[in-house]
C-alpha cells in the first residue's frame, strides 16, 4: 500500500491527460528534475498505481459485439468463479457488484457468433454461475479511463490492493 506525495499525484494527472508525455515536459510542468519524474514514474509502474495501455474503440478494430455480462454466483465460490473469469482471453473487466448482480463483465467479441460460443461453451462451464443477463453493446458515447484522483488524500491514508473476499 501506498501514500502519493505531490508530485507522484501531479504526474498522474497529467498522465491521464496526455499518456505519451514525455519526461522532460512533466518536469517542466511540475518543476522537479527529470531524473525525478523518472524514478517516481518507474516506481508508480512498478506498484501497480498505473499501468500504460493503449485504448481503443471496439468497434473500429473489429469487435462488433461488445457485452456487458451480469452474473449472479454461488457465494461460496466466487473467489473461484472471478478467477476463472479473469483468464479468459475476451474478459476485459471483471467486478464485484453489489445489486442486481454478484459479478460484472465486459467481454468483446468479432460477432454474435463469437459471442454466442463465449456463452454456450466457456462462460455455461464455469461451476457456480447461476444466472446471466447480456447486454449487447450498441454504441459507445464515452469511454474514460481517466478517473482522476480523489481531491484529498489524507495523511497516512494508505491504497487498498485488489483482493477478493474470504470465504
Amino acid at each position: 500500500m501506498v501514500v502519493l506525495d505531490k508530485t507522484e499525484r501531479e504526474i498522474v494527472k497529467l498522465l491521464q491527460k496526455d499518456g505519451r508525455m514525455s519526461f522532460v515536459d512533466m518536469a517542466e510542468q511540475i518543476g522537479v528534475t527529470e531524473g525525478t519524474i523518472r524514478r517516481k514514474f518507474y516506481r508508480l509502474l512498478e506498484e501497480g498505481i498505473i499501468k500504460i495501455a493503449a485504448v481503443t474503440d471496439p468497434f473500429e478494430v473489429g469487435f462488433n459485439a461488445p457485452a456487458i455480462i451480469g452474473l449472479n454466483v454461488d457465494q461460496s465460490r466466487i473467489r473461484e468463479i472471478v478467477e476463472k473469469l479473469t483468464r479468459l482471453p475476451r474478459v476485459h473487466y471483471v467486478a464485484m457488484t453489489t445489486g442486481i448482480y454478484d459479478i460484472i463483465v465486459y467481454a468483446f467479441f468479432s460477432d454474435n457468433r463469437e459471442m454466442a460460443s463465449f456463452l454456450l461453451e466457456e462462460l455455461s462451464q464455469i461451476e457456480g454461475i447461476t444466472n446471466t443477463q447480456t447486454s449487447l453493446v450498441l454504441d459507445i458515447y464515452k469511454q474514460d479511463f481517466a478517473i482522476g484522483l480523489p481531491q484529498r488524500q489524507e495523511e497516512g491514508r494508505r491504497r487498498r490492493r485488489r483482493s477478493l473476499p474470504a470465504t
